[in-house]
């Protein structure tokens, strides 16, 4: 299935460009010129399925996982910026009579919509990259960034259609244009279609519970409904409030076992959302969208993970559910943190091993006198430690920071594991 949505990614990312030369050609204008028309062709391609891989369609999450989706997103949308920002260079560098687009004496509408679409464009993407150094909230970037990517699409069709050197035909306006009226659907769907369809399965959010390492556990009970099936390993989309029409969603793995009707997310104070998690009142309506991601447990496979501060939420869902179900297979759990007082799940997590066929091993950045376990980072040297001996009989699972996650990711592959038995969950603060 994942082949088959990357074979059509390509074919949507091309298709304005194959659309532009089907039927009939116009003259030849050289190869600068139309090297340049390209580019713009396949920028536009790229910029209409950032809408489609965003998403969040359960039909393509399942072949990548989402945490993939997401930073496949920010890359392309990088890559499709750099097309769409090549396209007029391109072309008035090979002929600056194109200038003349720009001009609002010549064609107002024209030049209005093409001055404001690169500042747009490119407040699109900083504001992306560097969201926490502009002071932007998680909201308020979420609404900027969904209205901007809306107006570059919007401009970058109309443009298209209006110049009509490779659209002129009626037919190909129309299927272009419908077919980027579907991406900006998705916009409406994700925003509006499905919180309304959420509305009637809200949760209460029965307990507010502290935990180590400047964390909290949101327990969430179904109101009304059975609630919602999910894999341990799994993330949801969290609106708090009694309005699932919010720009206030926020992605958590559920950290609860699968087997419970209710269940329950743990997030630490990271980012501005975060940090007031801590002042929820129980009895307190939410709302949930989900489940995503595929960084779950293969069947008949042992579970080698490496987590790192608040990645032992999906890490901990795998491991509750293991408790639960009493499942007999071996799981080693690589955890690092910072301090030791800062480890969060600690207690359970040594009540568990007791239990069930689980070592933990603790590596603390910041050791306390005395301490006899690992210390450090995470490295190649670590990790080959505690391979098990038939390490093709284990699936591995890495969710933590970013630099964290690298270094697993390399060490594992130069320890020889096959890269298919490697599952990662990458997650930003917000």
């Amino acid at each position: 299935m994942a082949r088959i949505w990357l074979g059509v990614y390509v074919a949507l990312a091309l298709f304005p460009l194959l659309l532009g030369i089907m039927g009939y050609l116009p003259e030849y204008r050289g190869f600068l010129t139309e090297f340049g028309v390209a580019l713009g062709f396949i920028g536009l391609g790229l910029l209409g399925l950032q809408f489609l891989y965003s998403g969040r369609i359960s039909q393509i999450a399942p072949g990548f996982g989402m945490d993939n989706l997401l930073q496949y997103h920010r890359e392309m949308g990088i890559i499709a910026f750099l097309f769409i920002l090549a396209h007029p260079i391109i072309i008035i560098t090979a002929d600056t009579g194109f200038i003349s687009y720009f001009d609002p004496n010549e064609n107002l509408p024209r030049a209005f919509a093409l001055i404001i679409v690169l500042p747009v464009t490119v407040l699109l993407i900083a504001s992306s990259i560097w969201r926490l150094r502009f002071g932007l909230s998680y909201e308020k970037w979420r609404l900027v960034h969904g209205v901007f990517s809306v107006v570059v699409l919007l401009v970058g069709t109309g443009h298209s259609i209006q110049v009509a050197h490779y659209l002129g035909d009626l037919w190909k306006q129309l299927i272009l244009g419908g077919l980027f009226a579907f991406y900006g659907y998705l916009v409406v769907h994700t925003r509006l279609v499905r919180p309304w369809l959420n509305r009637r399965k809200p949760y209460r959010i029965s307990q507010v519970i502290p935990e180590r390492g400047n964390c909290w556990t949101l327990n969430l009970e179904p109101v009304g409904h059975k609630g919602k099936k999910f894999e341990c390993g799994q993330f949801m989309w969290l609106t708090v409030g009694s309005n699932p029409f919010s720009m206030q969603q926020h992605p958590f793995s559920v950290s609860s076992a699968c087997t419970e009707r209710s269940l329950s997310v743990t997030v630490k104070a990271l980012g501005d959302f975060t940090s007031s998690v801590k002042d929820i009142k129980p009895g307190t309506t939410a709302f949930l969208e989900g489940p995503f991601g595929s960084f779950s447990p293969e069947p008949g496979r042992h579970l080698f993970m490496v987590a790192g501060g608040i990645g032992i939420t999906p890490v901990m869902s795998m491991i509750r559910t293991m408790h639960k179900r009493k499942d007999k297979r071996e799981a080693i759990l690589i955890y690092g943190n910072p301090d030791w007082e800062g480890v969060t799940f600690r207690e359970e997590l040594d009540e568990i091993s007791r239990e069930i066929n689980l070592k933990v091993v603790h590596v603390l950045e910041k050791p306390p006198e005395g301490w006899e376990g690992e210390s450090g980072l995470v490295n190649k040297d670590l990790l080959g430690k505690y391979l098990p001996h038939d390490p093709e009989s284990f699936a591995y699972y890495i969710c933590g920071p970013m630099p964290m996650q690298d270094a697993a990711e390399l060490s594992l592959r130069d320890l020889g594991i096959d890269w298919r038995l490697v599952y990662s969950e990458r997650f930003q603060i917000i």
